[in-house]
Order: structure tokens, then C-alpha cells, then sequence
């Protein structure tokens, strides 16, 4: 049921989110802000949130009446969160901005029923709050949201045909509308209900937003590393995008982080160890932005790299602090770091010839949620020690 719940809310929301970007385009109202937006748009990608902020409070200032400012300052927080998606500080001020936003544009639409930009940030708006409440784990809620939004959009779709930036909407829909079914089989015939998604023509669409898009431009990029990383397992086109986020947003940790897993999946590990290396010596400098999640993902990286040369001593050493700073940060349930961390000790002790200790660290891995077949292989080196 959960996951029916969930692909509903899904559904809905990938029709509703049309980027951070495209919500505002080809709209004349919207035009005249949109130097300062931009401008705005890129300090947000590149972390720079007071900057960022300064510019959405001036648009609020000199028309407050209008949903851009607002919104774009909900756009600041929503990348506060993104740093750190267990962090609910900034829920609720995300929530009031994206509600306010929401009155404004039904007000215009109450006058002009046909008003573009009004109908792309009240569709925006609940597409994002019903992210942030998938986030959250309210499937309900979040679909609900997205299903407020779905007849705007649908609407908006006629009225704004041969806008580059709605292939980002239209891309996303197609692709996880045919890539969901497919990876959990028990929503299929919920799928039934909805338009037929074609993943190959999304990709198509997210490629030609990536290309020729105007606001949508670097949300296309990152849900093709998304959907090539996670999905298609295309790991070096991924490693290929995810490199054009970083060197455009340098200051962003979120982007680097995923250059280096990408290079890693590759098979890269020089460039994966190199990046992780210059995350964690970040962190130790203070550099802004760069947290404990950021630190601990790089010492499980730069610990796979080492055990790969079979440098078990430090590699050890980082799976160790990997799990310790797993300890701290993980609000919920044990991540992936949490787990495949702790089975690579065991198989570290394990080649060192330490097999008690070794044997304790695959019984721990047992006793947490499974990653990526980290039971099979615990059970596995439980009857045949890892050797190297």
C-alpha cells in the first residue's frame, strides 16, 4: 500500500514541479524581473544565500503582489534543506512562503483566469510543497498537492505551447511515468490510470531543456545525472553532467559530492578518491556549507578507494569514522553509509585474519536495514571469510 500511496504522490508531483526554474516562463509580468531572477537563480545554485535572498526581497519590495519573490525566497530555503534533508528547521517558513504564493496567484486568477504566470507559480508552489511533504514521508498529503496542481498544468500546457523550459515537466513525466512501474511492479496497474509515460522521450525532452532551455537549464542537468546515475546506470554520462554542475556551481557541495559518487560508479577512483579528499579537507577548514553528512560520504569513498589497493589499515580507519559520524546523523533508520560501511570492517578484519571481529561486524550488518544485498553478503562471508 505504501508504495502505491507513494507512486500516486509521485505522479502528481512530476506533473506539478515544472523546476525551480520554469515555473515563470514566457510571461510578460515576469520579464521585467527577469535579469535580477537569474542573477538571483545562480547565487541560489551556488549557495550563496544571502545574496540570493537580497535580490528576492527587493522583487518582494517593489511588487508584493506578485508570487516571483516570494516564491524564489521559498526557492532559498528549499536548498537550505537540500544540504540536509532530515533538517526541518525551515519547514515551516517553506510552507508559509509557497501558501502565500498560492493566495497571490488566486487572487490574479480570480481576474484573469488566463494570467500564465499566476497559474505556473500556483502549480510550482504545490508541486514543491508536495516535495517537501514526500519528503516527509506525507504520501497522502503530497499527492494531494500535486493533485491541485495537475489540472494548471494541464491547462497551462495548451495555452504556453513551444516553451523550451516545459519539456523539463513534460520530460520528467515521461520518464519516471514508464521508469516507476518498472521498478516497483506492484504499481503497475495503478499506472494503468494515468497517460503512458516513454522514458526514451523524456530523456529526449530533459536533453533538448538541458540544451536550448532559458530558466530550466540546470534542473534539466541534474535530473539526467538523477536518471542516469539511479536508473539507467549510465554511470559515466552521469559523471559527464554531474562535472558541468560542479564547474558551473563550484561552491556547491551537493553537486560536487555527486561528481565524485558518479566517478566512483564509473570505476574512477583516483578522481572519486581526489574529490573526496578535497570534501573532507573542506570540512576540517570550515568551509561553508560542506556538513557531517558531506564528511562522512567522503570517508566511506575515500575507504572504498583505499580497500580497493588493499590498503586496509586507513581504509579501516575511514569506514570507522564513517560509522561513527553515521551514528550521529542518521535521524531515522541506519543509511547505506551506516551499513556498507560497517560490512566493509568486517571484511577488512576478515583479510587481516581477525575473523572474531570480522564475525561481529557481518552479525551487526544483519541486525540493519538491508543495502544494496548487504545481508546475502553478510551471510555469505559468515560461511566463507572474505579473503582479500
Amino acid at each position: 500500500m505504501r508504495c502505491i500511496v507513494r507512486f500516486v504522490s509521485m505522479v502528481f508531483m512530476l506533473f506539478a514541479s515544472f523546476s525551480l526554474l520554469a515555473q515563470a516562463t514566457s510571461s510578460s509580468a515576469f520579464t521585467k524581473y527577469d535579469h535580477l531572477v537569474l542573477k538571483g537563480i545562480d547565487y541560489i545554485y551556488n549557495l550563496d544565500f544571502d545574496e540570493a535572498d537580497a535580490i528576492f526581497t527587493e522583487i518582494v519590495a517593489k511588487d508584493p503582489k506578485s508570487p516571483v519573490g516570494h516564491f524564489f525566497k521559498g526557492m532559498v530555503l528549499w536548498w537550505k534543506m537540500m544540504l540536509d534533508l532530515d533538517d526541518t528547521r525551515y519547514d515551516e517558513t517553506f510552507s508559509d512562503y509557497m501558501e502565500k504564493v498560492v493566495e497571490l496567484c488566486d487572487e490574479r486568477l480570480e481576474v484573469n483566469d488566463r494570467d500564465i504566470e499566476a497559474m505556473f507559480f500556483k502549480s510550482g508552489a504545490l508541486g514543491f510543497r508536495g516535495r517537501l511533504r514526500a519528503n516527509r514521508g506525507q504520501w497522502l498529503k503530497a499527492a494531494l498537492d500535486g493533485k491541485d496542481a495537475l489540472p494548471i498544468v494541464h491547462r497551462l500546457q495548451k495555452i504556453n505551447k513551444g516553451n523550451i523550459d516545459v519539456l523539463f515537466g513534460l520530460g520528467i513525466y515521461d520518464y519516471y511515468a514508464e521508469a516507476i512501474p518498472e521498478q516497483y511492479p506492484a504499481v503497475k496497474p495503478l499506472a494503468l490510470m494515468f497517460p503512458k509515460g516513454d522514458k526514451k522521450r523524456g530523456i529526449a525532452r530533459l536533453d533538448s531543456c538541458m540544451r536550448f532551455g532559458h530558466y530550466a537549464k540546470t534542473e534539466a542537468i541534474y535530473f539526467l545525472t538523477q536518471i542516469y546515475y539511479v536508473y539507467e546506470k549510465d554511470f559515466n554520462k552521469a559523471a559527464e553532467l554531474a562535472k558541468l554542475l560542479h564547474q558551473r556551481y563550484p561552491d556547491n557541495p551537493f553537486f560536487y559530492t555527486y561528481l565524485g559518487r558518479c566517478y566512483a560508479a564509473s570505476g574512477f577512483w583516483k578522481e572519486a578518491e581526489e574529490i573526496f579528499t578535497d570534501v573532507w579537507k573542506k570540512y576540517q577548514q570550515g568551509v561553508k556549507h560542506y556538513n557531517e553528512r558531506h564528511v562522512r560520504e567522503a570517508h566511506y569513498y575515500i575507504g572504498m578507494a583505499m580497500m580497493n589497493r588493499r590498503d586496509f589499515k586507513d581504509a579501516l580507519a575511514h569506514f570507522t569514522h564513517a560509522v561513527n559520524l553515521s551514528l550521529k546523523v542518521d535521524s531515522k533508520e541506519p543509511s547505506a553509509f551506516r551499513v556498507l560501511s560497517e560490512l566493509r570492517i568486517g571484511m577488512i578484519y576478515d583479510a587481516q585474519g581477525d575473523r572474531a571481529k570480522a564475525v561481529a561486524h557481518y552479525k551487526n550488518v544483519l541486525n540493519l536495514k538491508e543495502h544494496q544485498d548487504s545481508h546475502k553478503k553478510a551471510k555469505l562471508y559468515l560461511q566463507h571469510p572474505y579473503s582479500g
